[in-house]
């Protein structure tokens, strides 16, 4: 037992169709139509692009900045990386953000024949797009933030802060969907146990952190007192920015993989023609047509039901 799987339990993936439709709702599907359109695609793409290219941008500008001909004077130049650990950073973050492009472009080549996937697979790619920027900047930020606060502990707290942040936040949404999917979450104990080590670290850390911050800077720089603001939560702004989009775009993910998943049974469940949900063989701006009518008609149903359902209760009342 004691965290150790079963063969017959479930994970976050392995819901049934009708467990799905817990999670996977009408209005979920409807708005992924009215956002599948060639346009949006290529529109959402270089959003796509925008997220992940933001990085290598800052990350240059920062390794070229940090060691030129002016060096910032606040910065430490003794606690500050070396331009070559620079260098190795930038050729990393360059090399994952191609391989990001790469899989985006073969992603839009091989989602074109499934339409109605789009916003799944753009909620996909942006989530990962901004989590290699943040994750990038927040690196970078590292070794600023140890100057600004005089010493390189910083660096090692703040790694096991995100770390520990993040596994609490990724854990909290998967118990979350957990329950949704099943009725009651998987309890993994070592997951519980684990838990529990996370969130006394992360309350431990917060108050090593801030006793150093107090007794480095706050008695001995009180000059500097907004640049060492600045430089101290740097690297935590960056992963808190990942961690709220990731909070966003998880439960959308998720329909969407489901969506994947069961597309065949979810469009004859809701009533939409292969042209509608596909568009192998209709032009793109009939198909959209067609959905937004569909979609009209749907809504004047639910109104109309809506209507009658207030009525007949209205009549019982009066009986």
């Amino acid at each position: 037992m004691n965290g150790v799987r079963k063969k017959n339990q479930k994970t976050i993936l392995d819901a049934t169709f009708e467990e799905s439709r817990k999670l996977v709702d009408e209005s979920y599907v409807e708005e992924a139509l009215k956002v599948s359109s060639n346009k949006q695609d290529r529109n959402r793409f270089w959003g796509e692009m925008v997220c992940v290219l933001l990085g290598v941008i800052v990350t240059l500008v920062l390794g070229v900045d940090s060691h030129g001909k002016d060096v910032n004077s606040c910065f430490e130049m003794s606690i500050v990386w070396s331009q070559k650990v620079f260098n190795v950073l930038i050729l990393c973050n360059l090399v994952i953000t191609f391989g990001f492009i790469i899989y985006a472009l073969f992603g839009k080549i091989r989602i074109r024949k499934t339409k109605f996937l789009r916003d799944y697979d753009f909620n996909q790619k942006i989530t990962i797009g901004f989590g290699i920027t943040c994750i990038s900047l927040a690196i970078i930020m590292l070794p600023i933030t140890a100057s600004f606060l005089h010493s390189v502990i910083f660096e090692f707290l703040y790694v096991i802060l995100d770390v520990v942040i993040s596994y609490k936040v990724i854990i909290k949404l998967y118990g979350e969907e957990m329950a949704v999917l099943y009725g009651d979450a998987y309890q993994n104990h070592r997951v519980k146990k684990a838990s529990k080590i996370a969130d006394w670290i992360s309350k431990n850390i917060i108050v090593l952190g801030a006793i150093l911050f107090v007794v480095k800077d706050l008695f001995s720089r009180l000059g500097n007192i907004q640049g060492i603001l600045i430089g101290a939560l740097g690297p935590l702004f960056f992963m808190a920015c990942w961690l709220i989009l990731l909070w966003f775009y998880f439960e959308k993910i998720l329909k969407g993989f489901y969506l994947k998943k069961y597309s065949e049974q979810y469009r004859q469940l809701y009533g939409y023609s292969r042209d509608e949900w596909y568009g192998d063989k209709v032009d793109d701006w009939n198909r959209m047509k067609t959905i937004e009518k569909h979609l009209k008609l749907k809504e004047e149903e639910r109104k109309e039901k809506g209507k009658k359902e207030e009525n007949t209760s209205i009549k019982d009342e009066q009986k």
